[in-house]
């Protein structure tokens, strides 16, 4: 279920074309020497990072060997299907709400029409800021890295053991997360002019406890108008 959500949300981007790559490698590959990207491609884009993925799975094992001792479908199993049927779609409902507003700005673009669901402010402002936006700045990866730290815990449970290897792949991809969620969120930061006090406001991937509420949008100052023209 998870695997066709993300296979389906990469192919409406682009992500299948022939020379679709991320953009972020890009601006990457700007920014330093040359060898220090080929570098980079070798050990992490090409190596490092495939590991990790193909690694992600590995928690799934102690519980298929399990089914050899406990066969029987057990309320621990049940629970951890519901949460992660949970999870998952709350990621499509993330990816969704980006998706909608992304074309909704595009044809704003194009056409200085404004599409039914949404205002001039917030197709101006540059990125979406409502739904599960407005109380997370990336629910979407929040909801991914949760998808594979369950799936850890869940082995753990079923395996009925104390140690806590198959946590390790999910605490992997949460720390690439940080690394990833912040070149983007710096890059973000550089187009948009609200998006600092978007970051100000709400928490990167769960809500802000310091100031819990969705995002309120600033009052639209001449300034901030002639930023966003520029």
């Amino acid at each position: 279920m998870l695997q066709i959500r993300l296979t389906f949300n990469y192919w409406r981007k682009g992500g299948y074309q022939i020379g679709s790559e991320d953009y972020r490698w890009e601006i990457i590959q700007s920014k330093v020497p040359w060898w220090a990207f080929t570098l980079l491609n070798i050990t992490f884009i090409s190596f490092i990072q495939s590991v990790l993925l193909f690694s992600l799975a590995a928690p799934a094992y102690p519980i298929l060997l399990s089914i050899q001792f406990q066969p029987a479908l057990t309320w621990s199993d049940i629970a951890f299907t519901v949460f992660q049927v949970g999870l998952i779609t709350t990621e499509w409902f993330a990816d969704q709400q980006q998706w909608d507003f992304q074309n909704a700005k595009r044809e704003y673009q194009a056409t200085g029409k404004v599409p039914q669901g949404f205002t001039a402010d917030d197709l101006k402002r540059g990125f979406i800021t409502s739904g599960l936006w407005a109380w997370s700045r990336h629910p979407n990866f929040a909801v991914e890295q949760s998808v594979w730290l369950t799936l850890g815990v869940w082995s753990i449970v079923t395996a009925e053991v104390s140690y806590a290897w198959t946590l390790v792949p999910g605490v992997s991809l949460v720390l690439l997360f940080q690394g990833s969620t912040w070149l983007t969120e710096l890059i973000t930061a550089g187009k948009y002019p609200e998006y600092k006090e978007y970051q100000r406001q709400v928490g990167m991937f769960a809500p802000n406890l310091l100031g819990f509420g969705p995002y309120k949008p600033q009052p639209q100052t001449s300034a901030l108008k002639e930023k966003k023209q520029k």
